[in-house]
C-alpha cells in the first residue's frame, strides 16, 4: 500500500484508500465521536471503512489512547463476536494508509426501522452467556479496582468545573463491587440504536467495541439503564431486561454495586456532554444524575 504522508484527515484517508483498493462510490454512512465509517464499491462487492478522527485520542473518557489500539479491539472483538453467534460486521483487515489506522469491513446495512427492544435484550443475554475472549480477560484482571479508580478520576476531571458531592475512595467503591459482582462476560457497553445495524426491527449486527471490557452483566445493563435517557439511543430499558430476562439473563439492581455502576455510567456520559460533545440539556442531566447517584452511595 502506497504511504502518503501528506493525509491529514479521515476523509482523505478513505479517499487514498478506495484509490488503492481499486474501488469507487466512497460514501459516508455514519459519523461517530472518534470514528467515521465509509461504504465503497470494488466490482460488485461492497466493503466498508472504518476511519479514525485522529491518530491519538485525547479526551475525558479517552485519554492518550491510539486509535491503532482502538482498531486492533473492533478487529479482536468483531470475529469474536461472530464466532459466537453474536452479530457483528466481518472485519477484513487492518491497513496503514498514511497513519490512519482504517478497519476494512463488511457492510451491512441498516432499514431504519425501530430496533425490536426485546430481541436486542435477547442479543445481549446471549453475549452474556458465552465464553468471553480470553485475551481481553487477561487485559484488566482487575477489573472492579480499575473500575472504582476510573470513576475516581473521572469525578475528580468533571469537579474541577462542576460541583459534585464527594465520592466514597477507590478502594471502598473496588470492596464495594467485589462483593456483589463475581461473574465475567464480555461486554460491549456501547449499546445504543447508533452502534446496531437493524432489518425489520430485528439487530443485525453490533459494531463499535473500542468501550468494551470484561465484567459482570451488571455493567452493561447499568451503562444502558443511562443511555436510555438520551432520546436519540432510541432504548427501551425496560423491554430490553425483558428480553434479556426471557432468554435467561440474570442481573442483580437491589445491591450497592448497581448504583455503583450507573454512577460510572453517568460521570462518563457527563463528561461527553460537557467537554467531547458539549450539549448543555444533556450535561444538565447527567450532572445531575451523578449528583443522585452520589448522595445514594
Amino acid at each position: 500500500m502506497t504511504f502518503n504522508s501528506q493525509i491529514t484527515s479521515p476523509q482523505q484517508a478513505a479517499e487514498e484508500l478506495a484509490l488503492n483498493r481499486g474501488a469507487h462510490d466512497l460514501r459516508l454512512l455514519g459519523a461517530g465521536v472518534e470514528f467515521l465509517f465509509f461504504s465503497t464499491r470494488a466490482g460488485t462487492r461492497r466493503e466498508g471503512y472504518r476511519v479514525p478522527r485522529a491518530r491519538v485520542f485525547d479526551t475525558v473518557n479517552n485519554p492518550g489512547i491510539q486509535a491503532l489500539e482502538l482498531q486492533r479491539k473492533e478487529l479482536r472483538l468483531s470475529a469474536w463476536a461472530l464466532g459466537h453467534g453474536v452479530p457483528s460486521a466481518n472485519p477484513t483487515e487492518l491497513v496503514d494508509q498514511g497513519g490512519y489506522s482504517v478497519l476494512v469491513t463488511e457492510v451491512i446495512d441498516d432499514d431504519q426501522t425501530p430496533v425490536n427492544q426485546q430481541a436486542l435484550g435477547a442479543v445481549l443475554a446471549k453475549m452474556h452467556q458465552v465464553e468471553p475472549l480470553a485475551s481481553e480477560v487477561a487485559r484488566c484482571p482487575d477489573i472492579y479496582d480499575y473500575l472504582a479508580q476510573r470513576i475516581g478520576d473521572r469525578h475528580s476531571r468533571i469537579s474541577t468545573d462542576h460541583q459534585l458531592p464527594a465520592l466514597p475512595k477507590p478502594t471502598h467503591l473496588a470492596k464495594v463491587l467485589q462483593r456483589s459482582l463475581h461473574r465475567v462476560s464480555q461486554l460491549h457497553l456501547d449499546i445504543r440504536r447508533q452502534n446496531i445495524r437493524v432489518a425489520a426491527g430485528e439487530p443485525r449486527a453490533l459494531f463499535d467495541w473500542s468501550n468494551a471490557l470484561t465484567a459482570a452483566p451488571e455493567l452493561e445493563m447499568a451503562r444502558i439503564r443511562e443511555y436510555a435517557q438520551i432520546p436519540e439511543n432510541a432504548l427501551d430499558y425496560m423491554d430490553i431486561l425483558a428480553g434479556y430476562r426471557a432468554y435467561g439473563g440474570t442481573i442483580d439492581e437491589s445491591t450497592t454495586a448497581w448504583a455503583v455502576l450507573r454512577l460510572d455510567a453517568a460521570l462518563m456520559l457527563a463528561g461527553v456532554f460537557t467537554s467531547v460533545s458539549p450539549n448543555e440539556e444533556l450535561a444538565s442531566v447527567f450532572l445531575n444524575r451523578v449528583r443522585i447517584l452520589l448522595q445514594d452511595l
